[in-house]
């Protein structure tokens, strides 16, 4: 087996998460008595030529993306008889790849629900990245508002590490002139650095502002207070992901699976109810 992992995302404040797929995928793969290549690439390096040229170098029955959302270019190659490809924390909206991923739209609407019924109803919804699986978080969350008509929410983007809008928001917030209560954001990296910005302008969490992230980073223990956010099971995945190579190596015409993990709350101290 050969794993592609996102290079763009594993390097940031992400890594964590990203070690802890590979860590599991290791030794699932080991566990089966399957060898497991691991490369960290550019996405926009990978293509029908690249695959090609590598599985010349290094056979591999079985090549899995993590974190990829494979172009139209790159699933073509599969699709045209060459060897399996397993999707990793992504999806492949058209059901002709094994896919797994957490559950997104259920761990962004649960937070989106325990924000609401905390009593807040004016919310920033805080995303990164726009990939498959971040869309569905996106989704979850704006489902979460769908039953509460009195609800609003603002939506700010901070990809790539830019923090120009979320900084312009948090200063409209300490002058008066934004409302939210309440934060959701897609990543527990974006809820670090919110946090850092409101303790910046004397805006207080839990007790002016209440903050949700996704992810359970390692990181989001150390924060002070505590991050409440959504756990996701890095090593279920994995393994998940294993099962679904060994599934398809051992039936190469089975019907393609897309399985989601449960994404559990993780109490913590960055919610408080509103008055």
């Amino acid at each position: 087996m050969r794993a592609y992992v996102t290079g763009s995302l594993a390097t940031g404040g992400l890594a964590p998460f990203y070690e802890a797929v590979i860590a599991g995928l290791r030794d699932k793969a080991r566990d089966g008595g399957f060898s497991l290549s691991i490369r960290m690439v550019d996405e926009t390096s990978l293509g029908p030529d690249r695959m090609v040229r590598d599985q010349q170098q290094e056979d591999a029955s079985v090549t899995i993306f993590v974190g990829i959302d494979i172009s139209h270019d790159l699933a073509g190659y599969f699709l045209s008889g060459g060897h399996a490809a397993v999707l990793v924390n992504g999806y492949d909206p058209d059901m002709r790849f094994d896919c797994v991923a957490p559950n997104n739209f259920y761990g962004a609407r649960t937070a989106g629900r325990l924000l609401l019924e905390a009593g807040h109803r004016k919310l920033l919804y805080i995303h990164d990245h726009t990939r498959w699986t971040t869309i569905q978080r996106r989704r979850g969350f704006y489902a979460a508002l769908e039953d509460f008509p009195d609800a609003s929410c603002t939506a700010i983007g901070v990809a790539n590490g830019a923090d120009t809008a979320l900084l312009a928001e948090v200063e409209r917030r300490a002058k008066g002139e934004a409302g939210w209560t309440s934060v959701f954001c897609a990543n527990d990296m974006g809820a670090f650095r919110l946090m850092n910005a409101l303790e910046a302008v004397g805006l207080a969490v839990p007790g002016e502002i209440s903050v949700v992230g996704f992810d359970d980073l390692p990181y989001a223990a150390m924060m002070h207070p505590r991050l409440t956010t959504m756990r996701v099971n890095c090593l279920e995945m994995a393994q998940q992901a294993i099962l679904l190579a060994q599934r398809r190596i051992a039936e190469p015409d089975a019907m393609p699976i897309q399985l989601e993990c449960a994404v559990r709350l993780q109490a913590g101290a960055t919610v408080a109810q509103f008055a």
